[in-house]
Protein backbone atom coordinates (compact mmCIF):
# COMPACT_ATOMS: atom_id res chain seq x y z
CA UNK A 1 0.00 0.00 0.00
CA UNK A 2 1.49 3.36 -1.07
CA UNK A 3 0.26 6.78 -0.18
CA UNK A 4 1.76 10.25 -1.55
CA UNK A 5 3.20 12.15 0.66
CA UNK A 6 1.82 16.25 0.52
CA UNK A 7 4.29 17.40 2.92
CA UNK A 8 7.82 18.27 2.64
CA UNK A 9 10.52 16.10 3.35
CA UNK A 10 12.10 17.39 6.49
CA UNK A 11 7.66 17.50 7.84
CA UNK A 12 7.13 14.02 7.23
CA UNK A 13 10.80 12.74 8.57
CA UNK A 14 9.88 14.82 12.04
CA UNK A 15 6.65 12.91 12.08
CA UNK A 16 7.83 9.31 11.17
CA UNK A 17 10.89 9.89 12.91
CA UNK A 18 8.51 9.33 16.47
CA UNK A 19 6.34 6.79 14.97
CA UNK A 20 8.34 4.04 13.29
CA UNK A 21 10.95 1.90 13.89
CA UNK A 22 12.77 1.87 10.95
CA UNK A 23 12.76 4.47 8.07
CA UNK A 24 14.01 3.17 4.44
CA UNK A 25 15.24 6.40 2.40
CA UNK A 26 15.04 5.64 -1.62
CA UNK A 27 18.04 8.34 -3.04
CA UNK A 28 21.59 9.64 -1.45
CA UNK A 29 22.42 9.07 1.36
CA UNK A 30 23.48 13.44 1.49
CA UNK A 31 19.42 14.02 1.39
CA UNK A 32 18.82 11.12 4.03
CA UNK A 33 21.29 12.81 6.17
CA UNK A 34 19.83 16.24 6.16
CA UNK A 35 16.45 15.37 6.33
CA UNK A 36 17.14 13.12 10.06
CA UNK A 37 19.35 15.64 11.39
CA UNK A 38 17.35 17.17 13.60
CA UNK A 39 15.93 14.70 15.09
CA UNK A 40 18.59 12.80 16.02
CA UNK A 41 18.97 12.29 19.84
CA UNK A 42 19.93 9.04 20.80
CA UNK A 43 21.21 5.86 19.48
CA UNK A 44 18.81 3.73 22.18
CA UNK A 45 15.45 5.72 21.00
CA UNK A 46 16.75 6.74 17.45
CA UNK A 47 14.84 4.41 14.96
CA UNK A 48 17.03 2.68 12.66
CA UNK A 49 17.07 4.75 9.24
CA UNK A 50 18.40 2.80 6.17
CA UNK A 51 19.38 4.17 2.41
CA UNK A 52 19.15 2.64 -0.65
CA UNK A 53 19.89 4.42 -4.03
CA UNK A 54 17.86 4.93 -6.81
CA UNK A 55 18.93 1.88 -8.48
CA UNK A 56 19.17 -0.89 -6.16
CA UNK A 57 23.00 -0.99 -5.99
CA UNK A 58 23.62 -0.78 -2.22
CA UNK A 59 21.71 -0.49 0.93
CA UNK A 60 23.38 1.55 3.80
CA UNK A 61 22.89 0.80 7.60
CA UNK A 62 22.88 4.77 8.29
CA UNK A 63 21.60 5.32 11.67
CA UNK A 64 21.44 3.38 14.96
CA UNK A 65 22.71 0.29 13.54
CA UNK A 66 23.27 -1.36 16.64
CA UNK A 67 20.26 -0.93 19.12
CA UNK A 68 17.89 0.18 16.45
CA UNK A 69 18.44 -2.44 14.34
CA UNK A 70 19.47 -0.87 11.30
CA UNK A 71 22.05 -3.26 10.41
CA UNK A 72 19.68 -6.08 10.51
CA UNK A 73 17.36 -3.72 8.32
CA UNK A 74 19.62 -3.40 5.84
CA UNK A 75 20.95 -6.57 5.34
CA UNK A 76 16.65 -7.35 5.43
CA UNK A 77 16.63 -4.86 2.64
CA UNK A 78 19.48 -5.66 0.78
CA UNK A 79 18.85 -9.48 0.35
CA UNK A 80 15.02 -8.08 -1.33
CA UNK A 81 16.20 -5.91 -3.78
CA UNK A 82 19.70 -7.48 -4.54
CA UNK A 83 21.39 -4.81 -3.10
CA UNK A 84 24.87 -4.70 -1.23
CA UNK A 85 24.81 -4.47 2.26
CA UNK A 86 26.97 -1.47 3.81
CA UNK A 87 27.94 -1.59 7.16
CA UNK A 88 30.10 0.06 8.76
CA UNK A 89 29.69 0.18 12.82
CA UNK A 90 33.51 -1.59 13.92
CA UNK A 91 32.57 -4.60 16.04
CA UNK A 92 30.53 -6.02 12.37
CA UNK A 93 33.24 -4.59 10.41
CA UNK A 94 35.77 -7.01 12.25
CA UNK A 95 33.00 -9.74 13.36
CA UNK A 96 33.46 -9.23 17.32
CA UNK A 97 30.88 -9.29 20.07
CA UNK A 98 28.76 -6.28 20.30
CA UNK A 99 27.16 -5.96 23.89
CA UNK A 100 24.65 -3.63 22.58
CA UNK A 101 23.52 -5.97 20.42
CA UNK A 102 23.52 -8.92 22.28
CA UNK A 103 21.42 -6.91 25.15
CA UNK A 104 18.73 -6.06 22.49
CA UNK A 105 18.41 -9.70 20.77
CA UNK A 106 17.75 -10.58 24.55
CA UNK A 107 15.82 -7.97 26.10
CA UNK A 108 18.81 -6.37 28.76
CA UNK A 109 18.65 -3.30 29.91
CA UNK A 110 21.61 -1.50 29.72
CA UNK A 111 22.52 0.22 33.04
CA UNK A 112 25.59 2.39 31.79
CA UNK A 113 26.45 4.13 28.59
CA UNK A 114 29.43 4.81 29.61
CA UNK A 115 30.74 1.39 30.41
CA UNK A 116 29.43 -0.02 27.23
CA UNK A 117 31.36 2.22 25.11
CA UNK A 118 34.66 1.03 27.45
CA UNK A 119 33.44 -2.81 26.96
CA UNK A 120 33.06 -2.36 23.04
CA UNK A 121 36.56 -0.26 23.18
CA UNK A 122 38.38 -3.18 24.79
CA UNK A 123 36.93 -5.95 22.13
CA UNK A 124 38.40 -3.99 19.59
CA UNK A 125 41.59 -3.52 21.05
CA UNK A 126 41.71 -7.41 21.56
CA UNK A 127 40.81 -8.01 25.21
CA UNK A 128 38.98 -10.60 26.55
CA UNK A 129 35.77 -9.18 28.83
CA UNK A 130 35.31 -10.89 32.29
CA UNK A 131 31.61 -11.56 32.01
CA UNK A 132 29.05 -12.70 34.76
CA UNK A 133 25.50 -13.83 34.02
CA UNK A 134 22.61 -15.62 36.38
CA UNK A 135 20.82 -16.38 33.19
CA UNK A 136 21.96 -19.95 31.43
CA UNK A 137 23.46 -19.56 27.85
CA UNK A 138 21.43 -21.03 25.21
CA UNK A 139 24.29 -21.14 22.43
CA UNK A 140 28.13 -20.82 22.18
CA UNK A 141 29.98 -18.20 24.06
CA UNK A 142 31.73 -15.66 21.89
CA UNK A 143 35.12 -15.87 22.22
CA UNK A 144 35.28 -12.12 23.17
CA UNK A 145 33.91 -13.03 26.85
CA UNK A 146 35.85 -14.61 29.44
CA UNK A 147 32.85 -16.51 31.60
CA UNK A 148 33.15 -16.76 35.22
CA UNK A 149 30.39 -19.26 37.25
CA UNK A 150 31.55 -18.15 40.51
CA UNK A 151 30.36 -14.40 41.32
CA UNK A 152 33.51 -13.37 44.21
CA UNK A 153 36.03 -14.92 41.22
CA UNK A 154 34.29 -12.41 38.68
CA UNK A 155 34.43 -9.20 41.03
CA UNK A 156 38.27 -9.41 41.64
CA UNK A 157 38.98 -9.35 37.89
CA UNK A 158 40.07 -5.43 37.21
CA UNK A 159 39.13 -3.08 34.51
CA UNK A 160 35.47 -3.28 32.97
CA UNK A 161 33.40 -5.88 32.69
CA UNK A 162 29.49 -7.47 31.92
CA UNK A 163 27.25 -8.81 34.23
CA UNK A 164 23.64 -10.16 33.21
CA UNK A 165 22.34 -9.75 36.65
CA UNK A 166 18.53 -8.71 38.49
CA UNK A 167 20.19 -8.06 41.07
CA UNK A 168 23.83 -5.46 42.20
CA UNK A 169 26.80 -7.64 42.76
CA UNK A 170 28.51 -5.56 44.48
CA UNK A 171 27.95 -1.85 45.53
CA UNK A 172 31.32 -0.92 45.78
CA UNK A 173 32.49 -2.20 42.35
CA UNK A 174 32.12 0.80 39.46
CA UNK A 175 33.32 -0.94 36.93
CA UNK A 176 30.56 -3.71 36.18
CA UNK A 177 28.24 -2.89 33.03
CA UNK A 178 25.01 -4.30 34.24
CA UNK A 179 22.90 -5.62 31.34
CA UNK A 180 19.37 -6.47 33.23
CA UNK A 181 17.23 -9.13 32.36
CA UNK A 182 13.26 -8.29 32.91
CA UNK A 183 12.99 -11.59 34.57
CA UNK A 184 11.13 -10.14 38.22
CA UNK A 185 7.47 -10.55 38.97
CA UNK A 186 6.59 -8.92 41.91
CA UNK A 187 3.31 -10.05 43.89
CA UNK A 188 1.69 -7.53 46.22
CA UNK A 189 -1.25 -7.14 48.33
CA UNK A 190 -2.67 -4.13 50.12
CA UNK A 191 -5.61 -2.93 51.99
CA UNK A 192 -8.71 -1.20 50.03
CA UNK A 193 -8.03 1.90 48.89
CA UNK A 194 -4.30 1.91 49.21
CA UNK A 195 -2.80 4.40 46.79
CA UNK A 196 -0.05 4.52 44.22
CA UNK A 197 2.98 6.00 46.13
CA UNK A 198 2.69 4.18 49.03
CA UNK A 199 2.66 1.19 46.66
CA UNK A 200 5.54 2.35 44.59
CA UNK A 201 7.48 3.15 47.80
CA UNK A 202 6.83 -0.34 49.60
CA UNK A 203 8.14 -2.08 45.93
CA UNK A 204 10.77 0.28 46.01
CA UNK A 205 12.20 -0.18 49.42
CA UNK A 206 11.77 -4.16 49.55
CA UNK A 207 13.94 -4.21 46.03
CA UNK A 208 16.23 -2.35 47.31
CA UNK A 209 16.72 -4.12 50.45
CA UNK A 210 17.30 -7.21 48.10
CA UNK A 211 19.74 -5.50 45.74
CA UNK A 212 17.23 -5.75 42.59
CA UNK A 213 17.48 -3.57 40.15
CA UNK A 214 13.82 -1.68 39.35
CA UNK A 215 14.84 -2.50 35.68
CA UNK A 216 14.55 -6.24 36.13
CA UNK A 217 10.62 -5.93 36.75
CA UNK A 218 8.16 -7.89 34.61
CA UNK A 219 4.73 -7.60 35.82
CA UNK A 220 3.00 -7.44 39.27
CA UNK A 221 0.51 -9.77 40.12
CA UNK A 222 -2.12 -10.16 42.86
CA UNK A 223 -5.35 -12.01 43.75
CA UNK A 224 -8.37 -11.23 41.26
CA UNK A 225 -10.15 -9.67 44.62
CA UNK A 226 -7.74 -6.67 43.71
CA UNK A 227 -7.85 -6.33 40.24
CA UNK A 228 -9.94 -3.23 40.41
CA UNK A 229 -7.43 -1.48 42.84
CA UNK A 230 -7.03 1.94 41.29
CA UNK A 231 -3.48 2.09 43.02
CA UNK A 232 -2.00 -0.96 41.66
CA UNK A 233 -3.45 -0.27 38.08
CA UNK A 234 -2.10 3.22 38.02
CA UNK A 235 1.80 1.37 39.79
CA UNK A 236 1.86 -1.16 36.90
CA UNK A 237 1.32 1.49 34.35
CA UNK A 238 3.44 3.99 36.03
CA UNK A 239 5.84 1.55 35.65
CA UNK A 240 5.27 -0.18 32.38
CA UNK A 241 4.65 -3.20 33.19
CA UNK A 242 1.81 -6.06 33.08
CA UNK A 243 -0.37 -6.31 35.62
CA UNK A 244 -2.43 -9.54 36.55
CA UNK A 245 -4.77 -11.26 38.63
CA UNK A 246 -5.54 -14.66 39.39
CA UNK A 247 -8.86 -16.27 41.38
CA UNK A 248 -7.76 -17.75 44.60
CA UNK A 249 -8.27 -21.44 42.99
CA UNK A 250 -5.62 -21.28 40.61
CA UNK A 251 -3.28 -19.38 44.02
CA UNK A 252 -3.76 -22.51 45.63
CA UNK A 253 -2.74 -25.26 43.28
CA UNK A 254 0.71 -23.30 43.24
CA UNK A 255 3.21 -26.06 44.47
CA UNK A 256 5.52 -24.48 46.98
CA UNK A 257 6.16 -23.59 50.63
CA UNK A 258 4.64 -20.39 51.85
CA UNK A 259 4.40 -17.90 54.30
CA UNK A 260 0.51 -18.30 55.84
CA UNK A 261 -1.48 -15.99 57.26
CA UNK A 262 -4.76 -17.15 58.90
CA UNK A 263 -6.17 -12.96 58.38
CA UNK A 264 -5.66 -13.34 54.74
CA UNK A 265 -7.06 -17.10 54.47
CA UNK A 266 -10.02 -16.10 56.38
CA UNK A 267 -10.50 -12.91 54.36
CA UNK A 268 -9.74 -13.36 50.92
CA UNK A 269 -9.32 -17.77 50.87
CA UNK A 270 -5.39 -17.46 50.28
CA UNK A 271 -2.88 -17.95 53.35
CA UNK A 272 -0.47 -15.91 51.20
CA UNK A 273 -1.72 -13.70 48.39
CA UNK A 274 1.56 -12.41 47.49
CA UNK A 275 4.04 -14.89 47.22
CA UNK A 276 1.75 -17.40 45.35
CA UNK A 277 0.74 -14.82 43.07
CA UNK A 278 4.42 -13.49 41.96
CA UNK A 279 5.65 -17.32 41.74
CA UNK A 280 2.32 -17.93 39.07
CA UNK A 281 2.83 -15.28 37.03
CA UNK A 282 6.31 -16.04 36.88
CA UNK A 283 5.67 -19.11 35.14
CA UNK A 284 6.51 -21.21 37.79
CA UNK A 285 9.75 -19.22 38.99
CA UNK A 286 11.81 -19.41 42.37
CA UNK A 287 10.84 -16.57 44.70
CA UNK A 288 13.47 -14.21 44.99
CA UNK A 289 12.75 -13.42 48.67
CA UNK A 290 9.49 -13.92 50.55
CA UNK A 291 6.54 -11.52 52.01
CA UNK A 292 7.70 -8.14 53.02
CA UNK A 293 4.24 -6.50 54.89
CA UNK A 294 3.62 -2.82 56.54
CA UNK A 295 1.65 -0.40 56.06
CA UNK A 296 -1.31 -2.65 54.82
CA UNK A 297 0.89 -3.38 52.01
CA UNK A 298 2.42 -7.44 51.07
CA UNK A 299 5.26 -7.25 48.36
CA UNK A 300 7.43 -10.70 47.75
CA UNK A 301 8.83 -11.47 44.12
CA UNK A 302 9.72 -14.46 42.03
CA UNK A 303 12.09 -15.12 39.22
CA UNK A 304 11.10 -16.55 35.93
CA UNK A 305 13.41 -18.69 33.92
CA UNK A 306 15.27 -17.88 30.89
CA UNK A 307 18.20 -18.31 28.67
CA UNK A 308 20.39 -16.09 26.78
CA UNK A 309 20.90 -16.64 23.25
Amino acid sequence: FLSPVTESLGEWTGRAFGSYDGLIFVGACGIAVRAIAPFVKDKFTDPAVVVVDERASFAVALLSGHVGGANDLCRLVAELCGAVPVISTATDVNGLFAVDVFAEKNGLVVMDRRLAKEISAAVLAGRRIPFFSSLPMAGDVPEELHVFTDAAAFLREPGPKAAVSERLLSPESGDILYLVPRTVTAGMGCRRGTGEEKLRSALERALRKERIFPQALAGIATIEDKKGEEGLTALAERLGVPFRWYQREELLQVPGEFSRSDFVMKTVGVDCVCERAAVLASGGGKLLFPKRSGDGITVAAAIGEKKLI
